[in-house]
């Protein structure tokens, strides 16, 4: 039996209860989102038991819950034969109850922290040795050594998303991590250069090559003097697509800034989050 679907019109947990009832064996690949985030899956099921799952670099228990957490996408089963050591010990039933408690759980967790675009931090002024922390919460906090958004620390964090949501919240309870401060922007202070290209230049003053897109028309504009508020200006175009062509060109290595790595790294997250 093959069957699809999408999972607004067929909830994930149907579909799983009817191929567990249906004793079937095969895959289950999901395609889909979680926290805006997209993710893929696959669930694979042995005389309707779930014997084991993928999902990124989880497998396992772990990679059920993650899929089982999805709150859009499509769904395919696929009946094949199943020739794999079986990663999930648990029966359905307890699987999916299990399941169940976590996605409850963690949907308390996430009314309880910031969203998840916030950048955290360590905070100096608190003594963490002062406080008892088990190993797991430690290097979670370890994970905020550099600003961070709380969906960057999940996708980075070795443990599942539930054991790290909740050292995040209890991290914040003790202001061991704290909101970093907001990212001010003044383009007047930003002057690009130009990285030499002899070919590209020599064209550019014989008049054979000519700006084409916005960030092209930037990069023409930039002489070493000019600030992005100059060009921003002179090109009459928005912040946001000022910052967004500055990005672009660093890392095409076309320009070069007299900022640090980690502001960059700073209006590089603004620019997405925006």
């Amino acid at each position: 039996m093959g069957i699809e679907g999408n999972i607004k019109d067929f909830p994930l947990i149907d579909v799983l209860n009817l191929l567990s009832f249906g004793a079937k064996t095969g895959v289950l690949l999901i395609s889909g989102k979680k926290n805006d985030e997209s993710l893929t899956g696959e669930i694979y099921f042995q005389g309707g038991k779930i014997v084991d799952a993928v999902c990124g670099k989880k497998r396992g228990e772990e990679a059920f819950y993650s899929i089982f957490l999805m709150n859009e996408g499509n769904f395919t089963f696929k009946t094949q034969n199943i020739n794999i050591t079986p990663k999930i010990d648990k029966s359905f039933d307890n699987l999916l109850l299990e399941a169940i408690r976590k996605a409850d759980e963690i949907k308390v967790l996430y009314s309880k922290i910031p969203d998840l675009n916030t950048l955290l931090e360590t905070n100096p002024n608190v003594e963490a040795s002062e406080i008892r922390l088990s190993a797991d919460e430690w290097q979670v906090l370890n994970l905020f050594k550099e600003k961070k958004s709380i969906k960057d620390a999940l996708k980075l964090s070795p443990f599942s998303e539930f054991e790290t949501l909740k050292s995040i919240y209890l991290l914040l309870s003790f202001n061991l991590l704290t909101k970093a401060e907001e990212v001010e922007i003044d383009l007047s202070k930003i002057i690009p250069k130009r990285v030499i290209s002899p070919v590209k230049d020599a064209l550019s003053i014989l008049g054979l090559s000519q700006p084409k897109t916005t960030c092209d028309k930037v990069l023409f504009k930039v002489d070493g003097v000019k600030s992005l508020q100059d060009i921003a200006n002179e090109l009459k175009i928005s912040q946001k697509e000022i910052l967004n062509c500055f990005i672009k060109l660093l890392k095409e290595t076309k320009i070069i800034a007299n900022i640090s790595l980690e502001r960059i790294k700073s209006i590089e997250r603004l620019t997405k989050e925006e």
